[in-house]
């Protein structure tokens, strides 16, 4: 499709949004909402089609603004509901005749994704493809806009277009933050929405748009993205495809890492205005009592590397080191069985109200993690911090380190592992250790003290018995490079 002195618009399909739908819950790192009922919301409006197009081809004069539900996702399974971020969008964008209008989604999430391209549909907007980041995010301040775009109003309305909230803020207000909390008391004030609500903001010109994306305040083609995602899950060898198309969107310098592969174990969720919850996995490796761990506030926050241990004949997973945390992305893929209409899925899944989670007890899970660059400024990592704290908070743990790259946690990283013997029911169990390199010497600790050069040689398995409530430290050393990063675990007694 061609307007007159426009640049190229995109038609995307019905097709092609269902792929982006698929694409965009697996880049959601468990969050964005359940696909779903995103899927849902797309059948139930009717669009067969969406025009689209990138920010440095919108006209300097198209009304645009930012769109977003705001909801946890079990209130959203319960309130299957997107009139109120369409009527907020209308209210907020003004439109002269021929005047085009454009509608710019805040992330890659199955729900907040999928509703700017189905607003687009309906109101003949077109869908901006570019978007402050190419995964979900757990709050409306960390984005790239996050103290560098002036916000100017707040539009919020409900399913009939009744005001919820209206405000004007100063030009010079950037802190996102003070948005969010004016929606959080809106929805609070708000019973009768039932935890499900929508708005507009960030409204601006086509002009200020392409401003905003020569800062590098959006990411390209993000929507594209997610739909190739999406694309791949229709491949018998859509795994490697997308482990591929990752790779090459990452670019030089930067590549996906495989990090888990098994099965869950069990999980926990507390409801609040994000669903805080965590998950264990067993490894898929019948000898090893390698786990995972993932704590997520919707979206997952940080994930860590466990060891299944017996305390007092109760199989109990032990944090080790963390394998990945936000604002790097943890990505879940279903190895060979389809959930739903392809192998991407939320955390929700996991739980009995709205998911099966005997379907992941028995059927594969991959965790897949990719670098985040550009959301790794200091106020969006301080902004992830705090979300990993209050997330692990509500489960009684704490995260006191400060934020690694996922390229330090992988690449340096020591493997611990209890290994099993078959047919050995009484065999002695000992500890193990293996880095990285081959070439690479592994130093430990058992006194809680920081392995430096002159610390014990890692050169045989390390009987249990002799760790019993100790904390373990180990680190990589590797000729006169930096060590790699400290792995660290206390075995509990009995």
């Amino acid at each position: 499709m061609s307007i007159s002195g426009v640049g190229p618009i995109v038609t995307y399909s019905q097709d092609d949004l269902y792929d982006f739908i698929e694409g965009a819950a697996f880049l959601a790192t468990g969050g964005g909402g359940p696909k779903n009922v995103a899927r849902e919301f797309l059948k139930s409006s009717g669009v067969a089609s969406v025009d689209a197009i990138s920010s440095p081809n919108v006209p300097d004069g198209m009304s645009i603004a930012f769109t977003a539900e705001i909801f946890a996702p079990s209130a959203i399974e319960e309130k299957k509901d997107y009139t109120a971020t369409l009527k907020s969008f209308e209210g907020l964008v003004s439109k002269e005749p021929g005047q085009l209008v454009g509608v710019l989604a805040g992330e890659v999430g199955a729900i907040n994704g999928i509703v700017p391209a189905i607003i687009a549909g309906l109101t003949g907007a077109c869908l901006i493809v570019d978007t402050q980041a190419d995964r979900a995010l757990p709050e409306l301040d960390m984005g790239l806009f996050q103290n560098m775009v002036p916000y100017y109003y707040l539009n919020m309305l409900d399913d009939d277009g009744g005001v919820v909230c209206q405000k004007r803020y100063l030009t010079s207000d950037r802190d996102a933050m003070v948005v969010e909390k004016d929606v959080a008391y809106a929805m609070a004030a708000h019973p009768e929405l039932k935890g499900v609500g929508g708005f507009a903001t960030y409204p601006m010109t086509g002009k200020d748009l392409k401003g905003y994306y020569s800062q590098g305040l959006l990411r390209p083609d993000t929507f594209d993205f997610a739909r190739r995602i999406g694309a791949c899950m229709k491949e018998v060898d859509f795994e490697s495809r997308i482990f591929t198309t990752v790779k090459a969107w990452l670019g030089s310098g930067y590549k996906p890492y495989r990090m888990f592969k098994g099965y869950l174990a069990n999980a926990r969720q507390v409801s609040k205005n994000q669903d805080y919850g965590v998950a264990d996995f067993i490894s898929s490796d019948p000898l090893s009592n390698i786990g995972a761990r993932v704590y997520y506030s919707n979206e997952n926050m940080i994930t860590y590397y466990t060891l299944w241990v017996l305390v007092r004949t109760v199989p109990t997973p032990i944090e080790i080191a963390p394998m990945a945390m936000g604002p790097d992305a943890i990505c879940y893929l279903l190895t060979s069985a389809r959930y739903g209409e392809g192998y991407a899925f939320t955390n929700e899944a996991f739980t009995q109200d709205y998911g099966d989670p005997d379907f992941f007890r028995t059927n594969e899970i991959e965790l897949l993690g990719f670098p985040e660059p550009t959301l790794r400024r200091t106020d969006l990592i301080a902004n992830f911090k705090r979300e990993i704290t209050a997330t692990m908070g509500a489960f009684g743990e704490t995260y006191q380190g400060a934020y690694i790259p996922i390229e330090q946690l992988q690449e340096g990283r020591i493997t611990v592992d209890i290994p099993k013997t078959p047919g050995l029911k009484h065999e002695p169990h000992c500890l193990t250790l293996s880095g990285p390199h081959p070439k690479a010497v592994i130093r430990y600790t058992v006194d809680g003290s920081e392995p430096d050069r002159e610390s014990s040689v890692y050169e045989a398995p390390l009987p249990i018995a002799d760790l019993a409530g100790r904390t373990l430290k180990a680190r990589s050393f590797h000729g006169n490079g930096l060590p790699g990063t400290t792995t660290r675990i206390k075995l509990p007694v009995g």
